[in-house]
């Protein structure tokens, strides 16, 4: 396999080629659709239009794009009469200030677009060029892949397929707009989502697409996969087609549900069983801006290495990037300076003394506890400590980084790093003490919700919570009642020492106020079960009885 880092591509693999092709193959003979052309805007070493060749059609026409002049070479040494190649960038083709209009020109019908399109989150093209180009989706943070997808959509034909390998970042909310423009105007036809390890050499998760451009129905339906860890080590070590593994676990879901929530979440992982339940997990819920002023601490790494600047003094972060090139800009001066022992000093550190105050970072906090000791140096020029009233107590605190839902409480008016959040009541009174809502936080209910909504149920390189996937968790009104005084009780003491028993018994008061049944109940149980085995989530698990 090979990788170009400069555009941020890796090659395909033939079994994901060959899987993508059967995919978009199928769904168009289900519509009776004839493939009349097929063309891939990154085609690199040709793997996926190989893939599609094996439709036994002499008529389709082939076309492969790249920006590549050595991928083109190589490539025009192996194709046949169907196939025609372009040097040229896709995005941005020479001399052409509308881009579809330029491919339109070139090949005026085009039925299918198959891709597995550069992943690079690095800004190649500026604004300009890409406004100029006619491209909308090219504000804020996004990845190549995105533009990609906007092109395929169009320079299709009307019914026309497009199928693309993509990273799960489409899942994410900087592509909230995306997925809402592919829910409106597409037939979602598969969402598939693989996992990490599919490309050796990329640490990110893979998901593939396949759209057709056309007007959805409120009836249409998505089919929806997910290669578990179990399927996916077999796939990877074996010969057995990934197809196989689709056909045996897929499920469909309406497209239409995508668009009942304000991100157009892709929540592939909740099958229409299940629907009814999350419905009622969100009945008579708070919402969290109204209760909760929300933050960040320190922007400063859990190791607190930092760089000084010699022209004006000021502290400030550095990556590995800078580090192995031995310099960087100052953010303040803009002065480039040398890293070195000189200019690098690490202020946090694991005992206190005089100057120092205690900083909690992301592997502090765990599920009920804060507990660990690191201190940082304070009054550093350059470094953004943030306002102090942040920081008092009591708080709620909830890990960014890392799978599943970790918060405890703050008593000891600690700082933070920027990979905690920080959760403080608006009113310094308020009705529910916080571990109250600790606890639903805490709980496998919500983290039932949180799996079904964002499916996030296994290890990946950089997994992580955001403000709007918090804020939107479904978080029970306080009442004060007897089932709501029994959850603060238990969450004190679980937070004082924990005891997997009171867990359980915690849990079950909690389903209790989500007046969740005993056949719900075991959906969340199975739910639970089907995770990883990994040491971060087994605690979820189930070991024993609820009483409910």
């Amino acid at each position: 396999m090979v990788v170009n880092k400069k555009y941020g591509v890796v090659y395909t693999p033939y079994r994901l080629a060959d899987f993508i092709a059967v995919l978009i193959k199928n769904e168009a003979a289900k519509e009776s659709y004839q493939i009349q052309t097929v063309i891939d805007p990154a085609c690199g070493e040709g793997a996926l239009l190989e893939a599609m060749k094996l439709i036994e059609n002499d008529n389709i026409k082939y076309y492969g794009i790249d920006v590549d002049n050595e991928a083109i070479s190589n490539l025009s040494q192996r194709i046949d009469k169907r196939t025609e190649l372009f040097y040229e960038d896709a995005i941005i083709p020479s001399n052409e200030c509308q881009s579809s209009d330029f491919w339109k020109r070139k090949i005026p019908t085009i039925s299918t677009v198959i891709a597995n399109p550069p992943w690079s989150s690095e800004k190649i093209y500026n604004k300009q060029q890409l406004a100029s180009a006619g491209f909308k989706f090219n504000s804020g943070q996004y990845d190549s892949y995105v533009l990609f997808i906007e092109l395929a959509y169009e320079i299709l034909e009307y019914g026309g397929y497009f199928g693309f390998i993509i990273p799960d970042s489409i899942f994410e909310s900087q592509n909230k707009n995306l997925r809402r423009f592919l829910a409106e105007k597409t037939q979602i036809k598969v969402i598939a989502r693989l996992g990490e390890k599919i490309f050796e050499e990329v640490n990110r998760a893979t998901t593939v697409i396949i759209c057709r451009k056309i007007k959805p129905t409120k009836d249409d339906l998505t089919m929806c996969f997910r290669l578990n860890t179990e399927h996916r080590k077999q796939f990877l070590s074996s010969n057995i087609p990934l197809y196989d593994f689709y056909e045996r676990e897929k499920h469909s879901v309406k497209q239409a549900r995508f668009l009942m929530n304000a991100n157009c979440n892709f929540d592939i992982d909740t099958r229409i069983d299940e629907e009814e339940l999350l419905k009622k997990i969100k009945i008579n819920c708070i919402n969290l801006d109204d209760y909760f002023v929300f933050g960040r601490g320190v922007e400063i790494s859990k190791k607190g290495d930092i760089a000084i600047c010699p022209f004006c003094g000021n502290g400030q972060g550095y990556t590995k990037k800078q580090l192995n090139a031995g310099k960087k800009k100052c953010v303040n001066c803009s002065e480039e300076f040398v890293l070195s022992d000189a200019t690098l000093k690490c202020i946090i550190k694991n005992t206190s003394s005089k100057g120092y105050k205690r900083i909690i970072v992301g592997e502090h906090v765990k599920r009920y506890f804060v507990m660990g000791e690191s201190y940082i140096a304070l009054d550093i020029p350059g470094i953004n400590y943030k306002n102090d009233s942040l920081y008092t107590s009591p708080k709620l605190l909830i890990r960014k980084t890392g799978l599943g839902i970790y918060a405890g409480v703050d008593y000891s008016s600690g700082l933070t790093n920027q990979t905690v959040y920080i959760l403080k009541y608006k009113q310094a009174k308020s009705v529910a003490p916080l571990e109250y809502f600790l606890a639903l936080l805490n709980s496998r209910v919500i983290y039932y919700y949180y799996l079904k909504l964002y499916g996030e149920n296994e290890w990946k390189s950089h997994p992580y919570l955001t403000k709007d996937i918090i804020f939107t968790l479904p978080l029970k009104i306080y009442t004060g009642d007897e089932i709501d005084k029994g959850i603060i009780n238990l969450a004190k003491e679980i937070s004082i020492e924990y005891s997997y028993q009171k867990d359980l018994m915690l849990e079950g008061l909690i389903m209790k106020r989500y007046n969740i049944t005993a056949l719900e109940r075991q959906m969340i149980i199975e739910e639970m079960k089907r995770l990883p085995d990994l040491g971060a989530i087994n605690g979820m698990k189930f070991e024993g009885d609820i009483n409910v």
